[in-house]
């Protein structure tokens, strides 16, 4: 046990689990990224040691297809129309973690779909992570009823209504001109 402390204090280096703890992964995954050269580390008696600049500055791979060029802007063809609801609304400072254990329920689960619509995003402002805007896009034949979307709205609201302020929440309706 004594080996283990002595191999884990090498100054400015984790071993292959603190990594995986890091970076959000499993151990394997961490010697995979070794393996494949993406995540450099140096042997230390037979086991990896991985630097902590190397754990800051990596960034993993996009999941899927990597687009190769933007995707062009477009206007639907048919007259279909895309429109927009967009959310401006602080989040309680202090309940910062439940906000995110809340929206990970969301993601898990799948709640709050909003019928209908093809795009739905929470946005945190680099400048203020407090301030927060959701957005909520459809496309005009999809577009729900103005009762259900404004009982969808009710439920979000309710089970996020310790973590967000409502009170202070701006709303704009949006129509998009061009899109992609």
């Amino acid at each position: 046990m004594a080996e283990e402390k002595e191999y884990l204090s090498v100054p400015g280096h984790v071993p292959v689990k603190e990594a995986a703890a890091m970076l959000g992964v499993s151990e394997d995954r961490i010697l995979d990224y070794i393996e494949d050269g993406r995540l450099p580390s140096h042997k230390v008696n037979g086991r990896h040691m991985i630097s902590l600049q190397a754990i800051k500055s990596f960034r993993r791979q996009a999941h899927g297809r990597q687009r190769k060029q933007a995707v062009p802007w477009r206007i639907y063809r048919a007259g279909a129309k895309i429109y927009g609801l967009q959310i401006a609304i602080q989040a309680v400072s202090s309940k910062r973690e439940e906000l995110q254990a809340r929206l990970q329920q969301v993601a898990k689960e799948q709640q709050h779909l909003f019928k209908g619509t093809m795009l739905r995003h929470v946005f945190a402002c680099d400048d203020n992570p407090d301030n927060l805007i959701i957005e909520l896009i459809w496309k005009d034949t999809e577009l729900t009823d103005e009762a259900d979307l404004q009982r969808e709205l009710e439920a979000f609201k309710a089970a996020f209504a310790e973590v967000l302020d409502w009170e202070t929440a701006r709303y704009r309706r949006l129509q998009a001109l061009i899109h992609t």
